[in-house]
Formats: structure tokens, C-alpha cells, sequence
């Protein structure tokens, strides 16, 4: 525990340099003085924080612009990691290849898929039914434009029964069945592409 103690607190003091900051130095030289793993890890510790404070001294004489340079690669770096986060776990974009989402949703348009929070649900007489109450869909044609589906359709626990907008080219669950609750990746957010 020793030795990793005094390695991570030469790497911090010194670096690539043959030399580090005055502080840094002093807590360097002084590190044989400890006694015990602990001893050694908390002085170790306490030369981090010298070379945190000499580091930051240093960066404050730097010339503005450097300054800003830094500042900016930092942040960029800072950001990438959490962009991929963001994208793979809560928000991605999307293209609509089709049209069976349109008017909603045309071909080619580029949208936001939400991935944390969506629900889709269940049909009757040419109606989106849930839970009994019939659902109002203005983006709908018409009315009529659901379709036949038959007797209603009672969706197994861990299934669901989706439907295209556009349901007279759509190939949805009326023709496929119900599909896995863990197929569906998210639900649309925003469209983002074209702007008007």
C-alpha cells in the first residue's frame, strides 16, 4: 500500500517533469518520514490537495486565451462521454422510413425518441379502446380508418398491441399480433427535422 501511495503521489507531483512544484516536492520528500500503510495514504492525500492548489495557482498566470482553450477541451471531453450516455439511455434520434406513422410522423422525417417513460395500449369497432373508454385520435382521417380488427383482442400479460397512424397502409398488430413490451424502444418526443 505503501509503494502505491508514494507512485500516485509522484505522478501527480512530478508527472513527465523531472521536477514538480515546490509544495509537491517538500510533501515527496518528506513521505519516508511516515510510518504504516494509513500514515503513508493519508500523507499521500494531503500532497494531493499541495498539488491541486500549486496546479490551479499556476493555471490562474496562464494568458486568458490559454485559459479559455483549456476550459473548452476540458468541457468537450467532459461532454462526449455524457452525450454517448444520454443517447444509448434516454434520448436518441430517429428516422421514419416509412409512411404508416403519417400524418403524425411523415417519410423522412427525423425525430427524438424518449426511451425512459412510454405506454402504448389496446382496439374495438374501428376505436383505440383502453381501458373501456374510447381514445380520441384527431390525427386520424377518419374514423373508419382503423379498421376491422374482429373480436376485441385481449393482450397477454408482457404484450402489446401497437398501431400504426396511417392505418390503412400500416402493418401493425392487426395483421403481426401483439409484440414483446421489451421490442419497444421508446416513444416519439419531439420532430426535429424538417423545422417546419
Amino acid at each position: 500500500m505503501r509503494r502505491a501511495a508514494r507512485a500516485v503521489l509522484v505522478a501527480a507531483v512530478r508527472g513527465r517533469r523531472a521536477r514538480g512544484g515546490p509544495w509537491g516536492e517538500a510533501a515527496l520528500a518528506e513521505f519516508d518520514q511516515t510510518t504504516g500503510s494509513w500514515e503513508a495514504v493519508r500523507w499521500a492525500a494531503g500532497g494531493l490537495r499541495a498539488v491541486w492548489h500549486e496546479r490551479r495557482a499556476r493555471i490562474k498566470t496562464l494568458p486568458r486565451g490559454v485559459r479559455l482553450q483549456r476550459a473548452a477541451v476540458f468541457a468537450i471531453l467532459l461532454m462526449v462521454p455524457v452525450a454517448v450516455v444520454v443517447n444509448q439511455l434516454v434520448l436518441t434520434p430517429r428516422y421514419m422510413p416509412s409512411g404508416s406513422m403519417e400524418p403524425t410522423v411523415r417519410v423522412q422525417d427525423r425525430f427524438v425518441v424518449d426511451k425512459v417513460s412510454f405506454r402504448l395500449t389496446g382496439i374495438r369497432h374501428g376505436r383505440v379502446y383502453r381501458d373501456g373508454a374510447a381514445l380520441d385520435e384527431p390525427y386520424l382521417e377518419s374514423a373508419a380508418s382503423t379498421g376491422e380488427c374482429g373480436a376485441p383482442v385481449a393482450v397477454p400479460a408482457g404484450e402489446l398491441f401497437v398501431l400504426g397512424d396511417h392505418r390503412l397502409v400500416s402493418q401493425d398488430s392487426r395483421q403481426l399480433g401483439t409484440i414483446p413490451q421489451d421490442a419497444v424502444d421508446g416513444r416519439l418526443l419531439a420532430r426535429i427535422w424538417p423545422l417546419s
